[in-house]
């Protein structure tokens, strides 16, 4: 058997199991221990599967985080529309924690014009454009970096920005739906908690293409949470049941 077509045998015994580990798989494609990893080395480069110790996932929309140049991309106006209502709520004089994802860097250039900010962020490229405006005192997290996250991550990220007291956070996250907002990486969704508990306010930036979607780590409930800004008006369902803990913006 030709590594096309194990590689498309794997597939379809992971569209059935979902979930299976490695000495299962090997014994069921009958080839190598060997063989089976360099199959499963191309299919996770693919972005086809995932692997942890030992065992091996299909990826779905719930449990891949998109590399951050294909979230970039994703929603473009909506995401500018986002980051204009979201920077009213920007002044002089604030501390601010600001993640890594792509919506919040639309904010960027609405800080140019202010004075004295202090941003506390886990952004790589975040990081690399407000580094050019001399108004800001700027803090990067130290931490693990994932391939294509664009983000510092993990317990050094945590326990760096649990230093920080900010007066707003701005946020995203992968979904949401009446239940809470969701992340599909929870190293982000541990590190999002941090800037929530350390903050006086939180917003949440989301574009309309993330409601009614959940994944499967819960970044938080709408009671921590004081705005959501997107950029159409989310189903009435939805706002019946989360206006009662936050404010939404559109």
């Amino acid at each position: 058997m030709v590594s096309y077509e194990r590689m498309t045998k794997i597939l379809d015994i992971l569209s059935k199991r979902k979930m299976i580990s490695t000495i299962q798989l090997e014994s069921l494609m009958y080839c190598s221990t060997s063989t089976l990893r360099r199959d499963l080395i191309q299919l996770e480069k693919d972005g086809k599967i995932i692997r942890t110790h030992g065992e091996v996932r299909l990826v779905t929309t719930n449990n891949v985080e998109y590399t951050y140049d294909s979230r970039k991309q994703e929603e473009t106006s909506g995401k500018k529309h986002i980051a204009e209502t979201a920077s009213t709520f920007l002044t002089d004089n604030q501390s601010i924690f600001i993640d890594s994802s792509s919506t919040a860097a639309m904010l960027v250039p609405y800080f140019a014009n202010l004075q004295n900010l202090r941003v506390i962020t886990n952004g790589i490229e975040i990081a690399r454009q407000l580094n050019n405006y001399d108004n800001i005192t700027l803090f990067f997290c130290g931490g693990h970096i994932d391939y294509g996250t664009n983000s510092a991550l993990g317990d050094f990220a945590i326990h760096f920005i649990n230093n920080f007291h900010a007066d707003i956070c701005f946020m995203s996250c992968r979904g949401l739906d009446r239940f809470g907002a969701y992340e599909a990486n929870y190293n982000q969704a541990l590190l999002k908690q941090q800037m929530i508990a350390n903050a006086d306010v939180t917003v949440l930036l989301a574009d309309s293409s993330k409601f009614n979607t959940s994944h499967y780590f819960k970044l938080s409930n709408y009671n921590v949470i004081d705005y959501i800004i997107t950029n159409e008006a989310p189903v009435d369902s939805f706002q019946d049941t989360v206006t009662k803990e936050c404010e939404i913006l559109w």
